[in-house]
């Protein structure tokens, strides 16, 4: 029969170099797919929430309903997705990088 120190130690020490191992392995700063999808979405989204906010405040407070609203919801749809592109661009040269 083993003594159990031994079998401990032996434990120990392979669970040390499987954790060194997978340290090697796995890239350190990747993001999940849900993880990238999400700030994309979030990318764009904001973008059109913000500029239709300053267009609705600016039509209320000048009275020039509907006007600026449309000028600013399309401003912030092309900012949404220049943004997006932009992170995109950022996310995939970290993917290419490691």
């Amino acid at each position: 029969m083993t003594d159990p120190d031994e079998s401990r130690e032996d434990f120990d020490r392979r669970l040390s170099q499987a954790r060194k191992r997978r340290e090697q392995t796995e890239p350190q700063n990747r993001q999940s797919a849900f993880g990238q999808a999400f700030r994309l979405s979030s990318e764009m989204v904001v973008g059109v929430v913000v500029g239709g906010f300053i267009g609705w405040w600016l039509d209320y407070w000048l009275g020039t309903a509907p006007w600026l609203l449309l000028l600013f919801f399309f401003l912030g749809v092309a900012a949404g997705i220049l943004n997006a592109v932009r992170a995109a661009t950022e996310m995939n040269k970290q993917a290419s990088e490691d």
